[in-house]
């Protein structure tokens, strides 16, 4: 049966039609819609639901082949959307069919009913069946045949097929997820897990496996077929079967570690190679796939050849990579035939062929499987194990549950939690002692009570308390922590049977003994195979809440306590029942005794007391029926949870499996007192809930309801004592929102009170301005409560008048007649305001006479003094694919490059170009093109690049490896003639750019400064600030500040009009009281709600003090370490969001622990996935089909992006508590100190291979950060809402920049077409691609950003949210820096070693070194390794070998030493201290390091004291910390050691540092920055009294190592960002040099450093390029030799199909003047054959046709006849055909050439035909004639493109000789500089140690260092 793919899309239609159906009537399906439901087929092989077909017009982008489909496709559409409630649900489903597209191949049922009758036949019959991608549900109905009281649990991830699957299988548990959402308990419990599971290297999120230490279950994790297997053996019982069709990549994937992992604990049963068309008739596709079949043996001690062959892969006889299983076993691939083809990704492949069809593939592996499980199946292993599990049906957890918060009491908590309640339990047993009627209802009656016939109820949820058997009393006890009474009566009944924690709950009947009492038996209740233990072990927090603290209670128990828990409640049981059986004779002894009254009052009496015992019987039957679990009839409420104690009519109880329909209610066993607290307590709390909830989402107060909450709590507050109470506690802590209401209450000198909510809102801020003192507070105000000047409520404010308010505001409001409003001047003049001056021009046009026209006027005036200087076309460098330029621009400029019609478009979500080109000519195939050894890279692939700024990875082969595969490599060579290609598309742009006219330029330019060169920052002036309730004079006293400074002022008033933005401020300018006032400002403002500061640990609590210090009466919550201890966290959060605070304080590793709302991470994720979508839209409009490829990679994409997102969720839950969320808190504003800390934000590049990038991958904390802020964003709905305060927001690169925009501006780039980093990057950067030869003479490509372009827009585009500010710039009280270079000659055993590095960067030579040889991974790292050793040689050479290498009295430490010993000495008297900062060599306890040598030195050769040295990595606690910076500003420390993140940051020790020493250069101007900062600092007294101001820095250098080369390159870099920052810089291009810490140096600036010579510093770079330009010649000549020989070609051909012209021409012109015509005009056929006088063409048929047959010329042409004078030839042709000769004869007619019909073949059927087969060969001519024509049309179109190529030069060369003329000059130089050989070499060598000796004193002037 062949695929209809029109009859299965209506199938599929009328089955989703099906399931809508069912879905909505809330019914099972019947038999009818059973079968419309089992004809499902999934969507694979069905690729036309991918295009649009929303309406008619969409069907002209469909394929021919697939617009049949068209009708059904849109039909598919309407039905989902009608069905779906909105469009977000319409998405979900069809996306879920999109990606089945891919990977819904059902496997036809004959095939698995094969495998599962094969398996029961040989004794498998599965009870617990688990199918993990169950699609049609094929294999469940196929083992179910075998095994209809299975159990059986399906995964299917498709929504609409997990329905459907629901449906039609109704009685077993079917879900729609992904497979990895199984649970643990589930671990070991199937018996079977058979399916066809899903193929791809998609990644799956696992917490068990991507987090595993096995390397094979981590990868796994990123292939989902690997998953599936060993996810599902984890599944399987010991013994149980794993069999699953799969994909061939499973077994022929040449990593084999995975497949040996599955097989560690499992046997293989059989593996069958399938067919590639088994799913032909049901899926339409020919693909290839195995059945893997597995039984787990956890026992296994060994691997098998079977295992080791399984595990193996080796390339077959046709080279095609094999598992080697199937080439030592190919009678196990079922098949009939087999050819050489392509897989469906085009691959070449082996195919394999079945051509019995589906019933054939089925018998066939019927065989095999018989076989295979005759000799491998363990059946014996298989029964053991499933006779051990009978009994246990269900896995020991339930699922699907929210999860809810865990709470851990002691039982000592546990018993105090129910005080209030015991003693009312006690009151009442006292006042109502039992009497004989509280016995068991029935106890009278000796016969048994039928049961009444009632259908049975839904299984209630079960919990722990029926897994112990508690009856309701022994609950309530349990819950009320009293203890039970101890009974020591003999128990007399038989146990009952224990019960799993998921049996049904069983309805107790009363029945009659068989026996009587006395004779039964008595035994302690058996325990099930299961232990306790394990159960407490294997519950799931998440899926099991806690449940009124029993939970809790049992899980704090040992095992040893709940065994005696479970003898005891066994005992109890007993006692009651023979209470129970003595009864009875009791009442019945009492019922037989006479009475005074006489007999006829006795049996009143008795009717009365039977009449009373049934009236109680029904009371207490009609109470137990109350008991009983049922729906919840009451309301279900928003805040409603899992857990949660509510009150139902007059019942109070918990809730349960909690739906959108509603709720299962719990009731409890309570008596009055308790009942009456909780239904007190759950108003209270549902009074709380509602009126946060309420004023959350309004922002509107609820009076009403904040008084019942009031009210509500002071009545339990007068009952019961504060919430906070011991005894409350316990008891709200029971109710899952017991947390929230504790938080009610705050702790206030001792005593709680009520939190803020009882009295204001708190969720949003309450505007309670109603007066105000200056014109500049009533702007304020307006803003804040309209976002615009509103004079009217000015006027309100204020005691002016509107035009008093005006005037008294001029110069900062401006008339804006766009908006008919006044607009603050650093709103109005501010941003894009040459588009606002345009909008402003073009109405001042239309309303000529308005009477606002001179405030317009002013306004246009303030706008046109503001506006930028337009910059010129000439002042622009342009990049070749900036995203800004027009693609139409680029289109006009290929099609000028290429000669031909190029179309180029872009795809803004994708960031990607797309190129079209018609026809391509040389140009494309020649002039930009590169030949590879594998493919061609033409001038169209070339373009991509170019757009995008990449590079081609050209491979080649160097060899063949031990399975005759290629060694492949990169072929440098060809790379770098492709970047020099690439190189001339980009700049060739440039040139076409200049060469446009005048007005095309000016047009550009335009565009560009509309664009970019827009922005003004306004000059904020903050100076009529006077910040209400600032204490002055407390700062003063505890800090010296008497004032705020005017900067700190202006960044304030900065920040209060933005919102937010950067405080860029240099190290110590005050940015701590900046944070203060500006969060006090805006808190009293109103523009925050609820500020909150972050910083780092160090100096966290520091700022809290300055905010207290600054505003003693502010609220303020700062985070204690102890605040965040687990158990406190939840309380701490609450704090945050019940109360109103000015601002909240905490580090920003507390911050991390804040959980993130969830909504805001899937909106970021769905922007992305969105972006897949998106991309296929676009190249479907480009008219491109989307190929199974394109869709593969998309959808690859897509589940790794879900996979990475979960992954991200997984690690915030598993950090942070699941409470109050970021949003829930009302934080509004972040106040991020030290903002530098989150730079490594995740950012998507294709610049993989470009150096200093960072990574790409980013950290959990920048991301946190991000999800932070757009939650704040999202509710303002604009940029900003935070402040990023550092001294360095940009540490090392300017690709820094990208990030800080991204987290802040992401509106302003969403303007600017700035979707990516690649889109930044091409507008504001370069990237260079240097070529260097390596010490192995090939050529190694390094590509990095190192110029950056645009640079004065840039710094704009930064400075309109910044304010930049340096210690001059403020005025900073603070010592001048002074930086020394101490420059130290090599000590001998460094300068013999500087030798051994030079030989290993020549070499890579390891050995050289004293080391290991370099192992393949560290010889990509090599240069940076040699880097490594080169720092370390210069600090000290025991950095490398402390055994080999001693002290030197010239060694970096020995001067360090020296000089500390001389400031020492020089400041004794004023205690001057000092910092020495070394990132290398840091101290480690009982370890030698650099730090400990200087120390050591300082003490045994200069007699300092160890107590005054002291090192930063001592210091463990944050006290001690304290500790050592206190003494260090008391003068008792004298040298502190640090490295710059321990020391760097954090340390306000600069009361008395007079110098400080950098041992080591560190990587990043910003670390530099931060450790001048410690001592270059206001405060430091000493340097301002007795060092002239200045502290001195010392830098130490060796000579001929990198440090001066390092710290000048670090000056060069600090130089540009400062440049850049200050918007001072000049030019519109900067470099930012070539070293970085991830690559080291580049070989030959390393070799010419270490030689210690500048001028051959200078040659290695000159002969660096002239390398570099050399092989570009040799590639670009070799690529020239290559264009010569195809002109050459091309000429030939030319020539030769010229003379073929001229002879077709000739014959031709022969023919026609020969041949004759009929009547008609056509040709006469008067064909003569050699004796055959007759000509009619019967006759001449017949005789062609006989010597067809016979003839035999023995290969020779033999003339037969002739026509209009040409000979007519025969010749008879042999060939092999199956081992057949076979002859064969051709006919030709001869002229110039012998031309042929039908290649020479006549029509044997046909005599006419067959006679005029030379008629039809002459009258081909002119048609062969038209071929060469064509032919030779293109060729010359072709011949000036390559005459020109070989015709030309290279370009360089010039270039090229100028450099080579300065290496000569270089190399000239050097020599003279060059020594006599002989003998100065000798006099310098006896002048050494002189030289040597005074170097080594450091005190002289001359040596001491050169200032700069």
């Amino acid at each position: 049966m062949a695929f209809n793919r029109k009859e299965k899309l209506r199938d599929n239609i009328e089955a989703i039609r099906t399931v809508f159906t069912l879905e909505k009537q809330q019914r099972a399906a019947t038999p009818q819609e059973r079968e419309i439901l089992s004809r499902f087929c999934g969507f694979g092989g069905l690729k036309c639901i991918l295009n649009p077909a929303a309406n008619l017009m969409d069907a002209a982008q469909w394929t021919k082949s697939d617009r049949e489909l068209f009708p059904l496709t849109a039909e598919l559409h309407r039905l989902i959307r009608d069905n779906s409630k909105d469009e977000r649900e319409y998405k979900r489903y069809f996306d879920s069919l999109k990606s089945s597209v891919l990977t819904a191949f059902y496997t036809p049922p004959e095939v698995v009913a094969a495998l599962a009758d094969t398996l029961y036949d040989n004794g498998i019959t599965p009870r617990r069946l688990l199918d993990p991608s169950a699609g049609q549900g094929v294999f469940i109905s196929a083992f179910g045949a075998h095994a209809p009281g299975a159990e059986v649990m399906a995964f299917d991830k498709d929504l609409l097929t997990g329905k459907l699957l629901s449906f039609l299988y109704p009685q077993h548990k079917v879900r729609a997820e992904g497979f990895e959402r199984i649970e643990k308990p589930f671990t070991g419990y199937f018996d079977v897990a058979a399916s066809n599971i899903p193929f791809g290297d998609v990644a799956v999120f696992d917490p068990e496996y991507t987090g595993a230490g096995n390397y094979s279950r981590r990868a796994a994790a990123k292939t989902i077929h690997n998953y599936f297997f060993l996810k599902s053996l984890d599944t399987v019982r010991d013994g149980g079967i794993v069999a699953f069709i799969t994909s061939q990549g499973v077994m022929n994937a040449r990593e084999g570690a995975i497949r040996m992992e599955m097989l560690k604990h499992a046997d293989l049963v059989s593996a069958i190679r399938l067919p590639n068309n088994l799913f032909t008739d049901h899926a339409g596709t020919e693909v290839g796939s195995d059945l893997i079949i597995l039984q787990k043996n956890e026992k296994k001690q060994a691997v098998s050849e079977t295992d080791k062959l399984f595990a193996g892969t080796a390339p077959d006889a046709a080279g095609f990579v094999t598992n080697t299983y199937f080439q030592k076993y190919p009678q196990r691939i079922v098949r009939t035939r087999e050819k050489t083809d392509t897989d469906p990704y085009g691959k070449p492949a082996m195919v394999y062929l079945h051509e019995g069809g589906v019933t054939g593939i089925a018998g066939d592996m019927r065989k095999i499987l018989s076989e295979d499980f005759a000799n491998r199946l363990n059946v014996d292993l298989y029964q053991e194990k499933a006779s051990r599990q009978v009994g246990q049906t269900s896995p020991p957890v339930s699922v699907h549950q929210e999860r809810m918060p865990r709470y851990e009491p002691t039982p000592e908590d546990w018993r105090e939690a129910g005080e209030v309640m015991q003693e009312s339990e006690r009151k009442f047993r006292d006042e109502h002692p039992p009497q004989p009627e509280d016995y068991p209802r029935g106890a009278l009656k000796s016969e048994p009570v039928k049961k009444e016939e009632k259908p049975e109820p839904a299984p209630p949820v079960m919990d722990l308390y029926d897994l112990f058997n508690f009856t309701q009393e022994e609950r309530r006890l349990a819950q009320s922590g009293q203890k039970k009474k101890q009974s020591g009566k003999k128990a007399r009944r038989a146990a009952p049977v224990s019960r799993s924690l998921f049996d049904q709950p069983v309805v107790e009947k009363e029945q009659k003994p068989d026996a009587p009492p006395e004779q039964e038996t008595v035994t302690p209740p058996e325990v099930q195979s299961m232990e306790m233990e394990a159960v407490y072990n294997a519950i799931n927090w998440d899926t099991n809440p806690p449940i009124n603290g029993f939970y809790e209670t049992m899980a704090q128990l040992s095992p040893g306590q709940r065994e005696r828990l479970r003898q005891e409640n066994f005992a109890t049981r007993q006692n009651r029942m023979d209470k129970a059986e003595d009864l009875p004779e009791q009442r019945t002894s009492q019922a037989s005794v006479p009475v005074a009254d006489g007999f006829e009052e006795e049996r009143h009496r008795n009717e009365r007391r039977l009449q009373e015992i049934r009236e109680r019987e029904e009371a207490e039957k009609i109470e137990a029926e109350l008991m009983k679990p049922r729906p919840l009839m009451g309301k279900l409420e928003p805040h409603h949870k899992e857990g949660m104690m509510v009150a139902d009519g007059n019942q109070v109880g918990y809730l349960k499996g909690i739906t959108r329909y509603g709720a299962t209610f719990h009731p409890l066993e309570l008596n009055k007192a308790q009942q009456e607290k909780a239904e007190l307590y759950i108003t209270m709390r549902d009074s709380y809930q509602r009126l946060y909830i309420y004023e959350a989402e309004m922002h509107e107060e609820n009076k009403p309801e904040r008084a019942a909450l009031n009210a509500s709590y002071d009545t339990f507050v007068e009952r019961y004592g504060r919430l906070n109470a011991k005894a409350n506690v316990k008891f709200l802590l029971m109710d899952t929102s017991g947390r929230d209401m504790l938080s009610l209450e705050r702790a206030e000198n001792g005593q709680f009170i009520k939190a803020d909510i009882f009295d204001h809102p708190v969720a949003f801020a309450l505007n309670d301005v109603t007066h105000v003192d200056t014109p500049h507070e009533a702007l304020s105000a307006s803003l804040n409560r309209y976002g615009a000047v509103n004079l009217d409520y000015m006027e309100s404010l204020s005691d002016n008048s509107k035009d008093e308010l005006v005037e008294r505001l001029k110069g900062q409001i401006y008339f804006n007649p766009l908006v008919d409003n006044y607009e603050i001047k650093d709103r109005f003049i501010a941003g894009n305001v040459a588009e606002k001056m345009e909008n402003i021009f073009r109405w001042a046009a239309n309303n000529e006479g308005n009477e606002r026209m001179p405030e317009v006027e002013a306004s246009l005036s303030a706008l046109r003094d503001a506006m930028p200087r337009p910059i010129t076309f000439d002042e622009l460098d342009f990049n070749f694919g900036e995203r800004w330029i027009p693609t139409g621009m680029y289109t006009a400029y290929i099609k000028h490059l290429f000669d031909t019609d190029v179309t180029i478009s872009y795809s803004e979500s994708i960031d990607e170009y797309s190129v079209k080109c018609r026809e391509k000519n040389t140009r494309i195939t020649d002039q930009y093109a590169v030949q590879g050894q594998y493919r061609k890279y033409d001038g169209i692939n070339l373009l991509k690049h170019a757009l995008v700024n990449t590079v081609p990875d050209i491979s080649k082969s160097i060899g063949k490896d031990e399975y005759g595969r290629d060694i492949k490599v990169r072929d440098s060579e060809a790379i770098q003639l492709a970047n020099a290609k690439i190189d001339e598309i980009r700049n060739g742009f440039t040139d076409w750019l200049n060469d446009q006219s005048p007005e095309f330029q000016q047009r550009l330019a335009e565009m560009y400064n509309r664009k970019f060169n827009c922005f003004v920052r306004p000059a904020y002036d903050g100076s009529h600030q006077d910040f209400p309730g600032l204490d002055l004079k407390a700062l003063e006293k505890r800090y010296g500040i008497k004032e705020v400074y005017q900067s700190q002022k202006d960044c304030v008033w900065m920040l209060k009009q933005n919102g937010g933005g950067i405080c860029d401020h240099e190290v110590g300018t005050g940015k701590t009281l900046i944070m203060s006032l500006a969060a006090q400002e805006m808190k009293r403002l109103g523009l925050a709600h609820k500020p909150m500061i972050i910083g780092l640990k160090a100096n966290v609590g520091e700022i809290a003090e300055c905010y207290r210090t600054a505003y003693p009466n502010a609220k303020i919550l700062y985070a204690t370490e102890k605040d965040f201890s687990p158990e406190n966290r939840v309380k701490f959060f609450n704090n945050i969001k019940n109360n109103d605070w000015d601002c909240v304080i905490m580090s920003h590793d507390q911050f991390g622990k804040i959980p993130q709302p969830t909504d805001v991470q899937q909106e970021i994720l769905q922007k992305e996935l969105d972006s897949v979508e998106e991309n296929l839209d676009v190249l479907r409009a480009q008219g491109k089909e989307v190929s199974r490829g394109m869709l593969k990679g998309l959808e690859k994409r897509k589940i790794n992006l879900l996979a990475k997102l979960e992954k991200v969720e997984h690690a915030i839950k598993t950090r942070t508590d699941d409470v109050v969320d970021f949003k829930q808190m009302g934080l509004d504003h972040l106040f991020i100190d030290e903002s530098h800390q989150f730079k490594n934000l995740t950012f998507n590049t294709r610049h993989d291979r470009v150096a200093g990038l960072g990574n790409s991958e980013g950290s959990q904390k920048a991301l946190n950060m991000l999800f932070a802020l757009r939650t704040i964003q999202e509710r303002t709905g604009k940029d900003l809402g935070a402040t990023f305060l550092s001294g360095t927001t940009i540490s090392n690169s300017l690709t820094e920049l990208y990030l800080l925009f991204k987290y802040l501006r992401p509106k302003e780039l969403e303007r600017q077409n700035i979707n990516c980093f690649d889109a930044w990057a091409a507008i504001f950067a370069k990237k260079t691609t240097d070529f260097e030869f390596s010490v192995t003479n090939n050529i190694v490509q390094k590509e990095r950003f190192r110029y950056f372009i645009k640079v004065p827009e840039l710094a704009a585009f930064y400075n309109e949210i910044t304010d930049y500010r340096t210690a001059e710039d403020v005025g900073v009280d603070r010592p001048e820096k002074n930086e020394i270079l101490h420059n130290i000659p090599p000590t001998p055993q460094q300068a013999e070693f500087i030798e051994k590095l030079m030989q290993f960067a020549q070499t890579g030579d390891a050995t050289i070194l004293g080391r290991l040889p370099l192992s393949e991974t560290e010889e990509k790292a090599k240069m940076l390794i040699a880097t490594d050793y080169a720092r370390k040689m210069a600090l000290d050479m025991r950095m490398i070998n402390p055994e080999k290498y001693e002290d030197h009295p010239d060694n970096k430490a020995s001067h360090c030493a020296a000089q500390i010993a001389e400031y020492y000495k020089k400041y004794d008297a004023q205690k001057g201290t000092q910092f020495v900062f070394s990132d290398l060599g840091t101290y480690q306890p009982g370890k030698w390091s650099v730090y400990s040598e200087i120390k050591r030195k300082l003490m045994e050769d200069y007699g300092i004291p160890a107590n005054e040295i002291r090192f930063i990595q001592e210091c463990k606690t944050e006290r001690a910390r304290k500790a050592v910076i206190d003494a260090m500003n008391e003068g008792k420390v004298r040298v502190l050691f640090g490295s710059t993140s321990m020391l760097g940051t954090g340390v306000n020790a600069q009361k008395r540092a007079v110098a400080l020493h950098h041992l080591d250069t560190p990587w990043r101007p910003s670390d530099l920055s931060q450790r001048d900062g410690r001592a270059v600092r206001k405060g430091n007294e000493i340097a301002k009294f007795f060092a002239n101001n200045k502290v001195d820095v010392i830098i130490y250098a060796v000579e001929k190592s990198l440090d001066s080369y390092k710290f000048n390159l670090l000056h060069c870099k600090q130089t540009f960002i400062s440049q850049l920052k200050s918007g001072a810089m000049g030019a519109r291009v900067i470099d930012e040099g070539s070293m970085d810490e991830k690559s080291g140096m580049n070989f030959s600036e390393y070799m010419a450093i270490l030689s210690g010579n500048t001028d051959l510093l200078d040659k290695a770079k000159l002969e660096k390029k002239v390398a570099a330009l050399e092989s570009e010649r040799k590639s670009f000549y070799k690529d020239k030799s290559g264009s010569t020989w195809k002109l050459e070609s091309h000429t030939k051909k030319l020539e030769e199909n010229n003379g073929h012209i001229a002879k077709l021409t000739a014959d031709y012109a022969t023919f026609t003047s020969r041949a004759q015509t009929d009547e008609d005009g056509y040709y006469r056929n008067p064909v003569r054959l050699d004796g055959l006088t007759a000509t009619d063409a019967k006759s001449v048929g017949t005789r062609l046709q006989e010597i067809a047959k016979n003839a035999e010329t023995g290969g020779e042409y033999t003339p037969i006849g002739e026509l209009y004078g040409f000979p007519i030839l025969v010749k008879t042709e042999k060939s092999i055909r199956e081992g057949v000769e076979v002859k064969q004869n051709r006919f030709f007619i001869e002229g110039a050439y012998k031309y042929t019909y039908n290649n020479g073949q006549l029509a044997m059927s046909d005599h006419k035909a067959a006679a005029t087969n030379f008629l039809n060969a002459l009258e081909r001519i002119p048609k062969q004639i038209e071929q060469y024509k064509t032919e030779n049309a293109k060729l010359e179109k072709d011949l000036p493109t390559l005459r020109e190529i070989v015709g030309g030069t290279w370009k360089k060369e010039d270039e090229l000789k100028q450099l080579k003329s300065e290496v000569a000059v270089l190399e000239r130089k050097i020599q003279l500089e060059l020594k006599p050989p002989e003998k100065q070499m000798q006099t310098a060598a006896e002048d050494a140690p002189q030289e040597n000796i005074s170097i080594a004193r450091p005190m002289k002037t001359e040596n001491k260092g050169i200032r700069i």
